[in-house]
């Protein structure tokens, strides 16, 4: 049975999103993003004086992690793993321009 559409989607979205780890199989921490509309991401990409951790506070709610989700962890996160910025805003664009990876 189809899902019925609406124009105003949900605010927020979860999404699994593989951390790769050094020496390891990458890690999967599951993001709940912010729904954001085309014109509102194109002025938060536009990154004027923003850091990559304040672009990710404007687009992630929370995370599915024992510890709080907060600037200094996430600060914490992109210092220890180096690629995860890349594949934290890569999965969020993906699932937002509805680019799911089927398996």
């Amino acid at each position: 049975m189809a899902k019925t559409f609406q124009l105003q989607p949900k605010p927020t979205f979860k999404v699994d999103v593989a951390i790769p780890r050094a020496g390891d199989d990458d890690g999967v921490i599951t993001f709940t993003f912010r729904h954001k509309p085309l014109k509102e991401l194109a002025s938060i990409e536009s990154m004027e004086g923003k850091n990559a951790v304040e672009f990710l506070l404007d687009i992630t709610e929370a995370w599915a992690l024992p510890d709080a989700f907060s600037q200094e962890n996430l600060e914490t996160l992109l210092d220890n793993y180096p690629r995860a910025l890349e594949a934290i805003t890569r999965h969020y664009y993906n699932e937002l321009m509805g680019n799911r990876q089927k398996n």
